[in-house]
């Protein structure tokens, strides 16, 4: 493969591989004129030749042992002229014109003196010629990857919070991804607008009457004063501060570069781990679904049977009276009955008794006869009466039974609607998990979606809006149908068509001229028409960056092609407005809806923090049971007993929530 071409950043980038190549490729050429300024300012002294010599010897930085052999010839200039410490350029300006009238209070070198204003003329010099190119520089820099290296995830009060000044708001760990790479570019670019800041306002400081103390630079230059004895001379650790500074700036940017370039494979990486908790998580909601179903099916039979098993015990208990009171009837005339029967069988067996001691007593046997007339007759009425009190008796056990059948069934039904409750809970928490991967899903998605787009630097480049194509109908859909139907009765006129389509970004009249020859080469042979209009205008939505269907009717009626414009408004307008009507009123308890649920969740975190116990969400635990009907496809969204019983529920709710 042959390298990619390098950009010139004012032409239009093809890739962002290109962008990473010049901005690595910036940084290194800032970092080396960094080192070339550096290196001029320790290099170019009277100490050049120690320096040099004793760098062959030593891996010490030339800073270090440039400073070391600056630190004694100056500290001597420095009490010679009776100063604690030199921290600007007045106080440097002033010693100078002293030692040149020798007024000074001790002896100097001629070469101590020639280094002190090698410094300051170097100092000046940078500060006012290369300090600002190198600012410039990482200005341009930071902005063009400011431009570039998007994260397409918003972060609220992003800058409050990287300086603190708000509570940083967790995100969701699903999110983590694009929040942090968001969060970290804020950062680089707080930290190096921090960094160009001080170098900004060095020039001033130094001509400020207090000038540049010790210990309001940074940690590192305050060690290395330490280090060459230098804690006096300030004034000479200005321009290692800038080039420190400097550094620091450039290290961040390298840092956002690196992050830049792996934010992709970290994204697609979220995108596949919330791709699989997306499908569990709609698996359980699934799951619960079907489960909250078949128990809403069995208490609704359950309450069904409950109903005529009510409606059979109110009758039964009119019944129970009537026959406990012909029980009672049947039951004292069986005993009196029986106890007749044994008192006759008694007195039967004693005038039987009688008549066999005196057998010519006609009183006996008359007496005998009539005892067993009623006995016989007692016989045959004992067991009816019998068997017309058990009947009774099994009549009453049954409605008994019954009885003891409904307590059973409403208990039962008492265990189900606890179970519905609990599966309903236990619903909507899998169904707010569902809905977080789902959207926690969907926002990585498009961001990946956004960052894989071809022709995303280009985009940029243009500062044209970057767009998802959403799956469904959308505009694309629309577009692809009107161009469908240009290309099919648009026939011999569709390189006039062409020629009135507008592009953006602007092409001009040759390349177009270009394109109508490519396509009429193309096609040469029968009836071609269709497919060199399809082509023709496949090729301007692609180089057309802001196609719509308002552009093609335009074109169109430039050539006067009305009656494709109303093809087109039949076909395609039309449609599009009447769908978009009745998405809007496909459902008119939506806001109800999302209303309560809102304040379910509310109420479900007030109950796991402890705010309030489960015996104060009565209200809730009797939403939709009672009475619960089963759902069918043919029942209305908008009935009106629906959308008051939500209404009502919602009210309780908010209620209990105030409470």
């Amino acid at each position: 493969m042959h390298p990619s071409k390098l950009w010139s950043k004012t032409t239009e980038p093809t890739s962002y591989e290109q962008i990473y190549q010049y901005v690595e490729q910036a940084l290194d050429e800032c970092s080396a004129f960094i080192d070339d300024a550096e290196n001029d300012y320790f290099q170019g002294s009277p100490t050049l030749s120690i320096t040099a010599s004793t760098n062959q010897f030593t891996n010490r930085p030339l800073s270090v042992i440039t400073l070391q052999a600056w630190s004694q010839p100056l500290n001597k200039l420095r009490e010679a002229r009776l100063l604690h410490d030199i921290r600007n350029g007045k106080t440097i300006r002033e010693l100078l014109s002293e030692a040149k009238t020798g007024t000074l209070y001790g002896p100097v070198t001629n070469e101590s003196v020639s280094l002190m204003k090698r410094i300051l003329d170097k100092t000046t010099e940078q500060l006012y010629s290369k300090i600002p190119i190198i600012i410039d520089k990482i200005t341009d820099l930071m902005n063009l990857m400011e431009q570039y290296f998007l994260s397409f995830y918003e972060i609220e009060h992003i800058q409050d919070i990287i300086q603190n000044k708000r509570k940083e708001k967790v995100p969701d760990e699903y999110l983590e991804t694009a929040y942090t790479y968001e969060k970290s570019r804020w950062l680089h670019m707080f930290e190096v607008n921090k960094f160009l800041k001080i170098l900004r306002e060095i020039p001033q400081r130094v001509e400020d009457v207090k000038g540049v103390a010790l210990s309001t630079l940074s940690k590192e230059s305050q060690e290395l004063a330490l280090r060459c004895d230098c804690t006096s001379l300030s004034y000479i650790l200005i321009l290692p501060e800038c080039y420190y500074e400097a550094r620091q700036a450039l290290d961040s940017l390298r840092t956002w570069l690196s992050e830049d370039t792996k934010y992709n494979d970290f994204i697609q990486t979220s995108l596949k781990l919330l791709e699989e908790k997306y499908l569990e998580a709609k698996k359980a909601f699934e799951m619960n679904k079907t489960q909250l179903s078949q128990i809403e099916r069995r208490a609704e039979s359950h309450r069904f049977q409950l109903n005529k098993l009510e409606q059979e015990n109110e009758i039964n208990e009119k019944k129970y009276e009537e026959f406990e009171t012909r029980l009672n009837v049947k039951e004292r005339e069986y005993i009196s009955k029986r106890l007749t029967y044994e008192v006759y069988e008694e007195q039967l067996n004693k005038f039987i008794q009688k008549s066999k001691e005196t057998p010519d007593n006609t009183d006996n046997h008359v007496v005998i006869e009539k005892f067993q007339k009623d006995l016989k007759q007692l016989s045959k009425e004992l067991p009816k009466l019998k068997s017309h009190v058990d009947a009774i008796q099994t009549r009453i056990n049954y409605f008994q039974k019954r009885k003891d059948e409904l307590i059973e069934m409403r208990h039962e039904s008492k265990k189900l609607e606890q179970e519905i409750q609990l599966v309903l809970e236990d619903k909507i928490l899998k169904e707010n998990y569902f809905n977080r991967t789902q959207n926690c899903r969907d926002i990585i998605r498009n961001i990946y979606k956004c960052r894989k787009t071809n022709d995303l630097p280009q985009k940029i480049f243009y500062d044209l809006p970057v767009q998802i194509k959403h799956c469904g109908e959308n505009e694309d859909d629309y577009l692809s149908r009107a161009i469908r139907l240009i290309s099919k009765y648009i026939g011999r006129d569709w390189n006039r068509f062409y020629w009135q389509l507008p592009f953006y970004p602007t092409r001009g009249q040759e390349e177009i001229s270009k394109d109508i020859k490519h396509i009429n080469e193309k096609y040469q042979r029968g009836d071609v028409f269709q497919d060199q209009a399809m082509d023709a205008l496949t090729k301007w939505r692609r180089f057309h960056t802001r196609a719509k269907v308002d552009d093609l009717i335009h074109g169109l009626e430039q050539i006067r092609r009305f009656d494709i414009i109303q093809i087109i408004e039949r076909r395609v307008l039309k449609p599009k407005h009447s769908l978009n009507v009745d998405q809007e009123e496909i459902d008119p308890r939506k806001k109800e809806i999302e209303d309560l649920n809102r304040k379910l969740n509310r109420l479900f975190d007030k109950i796991r923090s402890g705010t309030i116990s489960t015996r104060d969400t009565y209200v809730y635990s009797t939403m939709g049971l009672d009475p619960l009907r089963p759902s069918t496809k043919s029942a209305s969204l908008s009935r009106a007993s629906d959308l008051n019983s939500v209404r009502s529920i919602s009210a309780n709710l908010e209620k209990s929530l105030d409470d």
